[in-house]
């Protein structure tokens, strides 16, 4: 099950949590990728998340500014395959009109669910690290690997940049892959992000490993085993291989189904239907009425499922 940090977020230090003691909270603006044809699903991810980020807008193919929804302009056509011209343009964007109004910034596609108030406690845990390291720019996400190429943070889940970042990513963005006509926006992002010195940052839970950002949705995570050569088991294998991210020397080994993710997750991606996004919402805020079979669940009182979220 997913906890929710109501109200007050919460900062985790490996396995120890508590509410901080001083908590200047940071301003966050989360945006989607999208297409005219899928304003019920800008309409959904606006109404479910969006509200609770301190900003947020879906770049679309045209401008609909009662749901938030603004016409991007980008090289190539509007296609899936261009989608690094696009994400070039939406960063690029964001930076020049809302740089000095938000702390942080994500973007995924519009098919991903973000559990805001746990997105806060993430921040929160980015806000209490050593003051060089934020001094430097960072972007944080799901890290992933493909083959032999350098680490990459994964699209899907979407990838959170902080001011500092974004600022330097926007003035290297007239060199970053102008003229690269690809969907991989996720591997482009995350190259000219290094080379501008950005410190690349890991979303796993602190305290157990486990993800905290998910590249797919809770069905394919269910099921998933490790064991076939598919690009998500791939990545299973990959992840259990990764170190601990407090305890260096220790390895978290592969985590498979539920196990894989983290009470405190962050991100869903693939909730392609509406259907799936609306059930998947209701799950995570055990909103479910309770003459239902998933309300009658929610509403059991033993202790995995009391603690919040579902």
């Amino acid at each position: 099950y997913v906890k929710v940090d109501y109200e007050t977020p919460i900062l985790r230090k490996g396995c120890m949590e508590s509410p901080p003691l001083r908590h200047e909270r940071p301003k966050l603006f989360c945006g989607i990728y999208t297409h005219n044809p899928a304003r019920d699903s800008t309409r959904l991810a606006a109404l479910s998340y969006g509200w609770k980020c301190d900003g947020f807008l879906a770049f679309s193919t045209v401008t609909i500014p009662s749901l938030g929804m603004v016409g991007i302009l980008h090289r190539g056509e509007e296609a899936y395959k261009n989608m690094v011209q696009k994400t070039r343009s939406i960063w690029s964007y964001i930076a020049t009109h809302y740089l000095d109004q938000f702390d942080y910034f994500h973007i995924g596609g519009d098919d991903m669910h973000v559990i805001v108030e746990n997105m806060r406690s993430l921040l929160l845990e980015h806000e209490s690290e050593p003051i060089d390291a934020r001094e430097e720019g960072r972007i944080f996400g799901q890290l992933a690997s493909k083959g032999s190429q350098a680490l990459f943070l994964r699209g899907g889940a979407g990838y959170t940049i902080d001011r500092i970042g974004l600022k330097k990513l926007h003035e290297y963005m007239p060199k970053c892959s102008t003229k690269v006509h690809k969907p991989a926006e996720d591997n482009i992002i995350t190259m000219c992000s290094r080379k501008v010195g950005l410190v690349l940052g890991d979303n796993r839970d602190s305290c157990t490993g486990q993800q905290r950002s998910h590249s797919m949705h809770p069905g394919v995570l269910s099921v998933a085993r490790g064991i076939s050569t598919s690009e998500f088991d791939e990545q299973l294998k990959f992840w259990g291989l990764l170190p601990h991210p407090t305890e260096k020397t220790v390895k978290v080994g592969m985590k498979i189904g539920f196990e894989a993710a983290s009470n405190h997750s962050v991100t869903f991606h693939q909730l392609r239907y509406n259907s799936w996004f609306v059930r998947h919402h209701a799950l995570i805020y055990r909103a479910c009425p309770a003459n239902t079979i998933l309300g009658k669940l929610a509403n059991r009182t033993d202790d995995s499922i009391t603690e919040g979220g579902a």
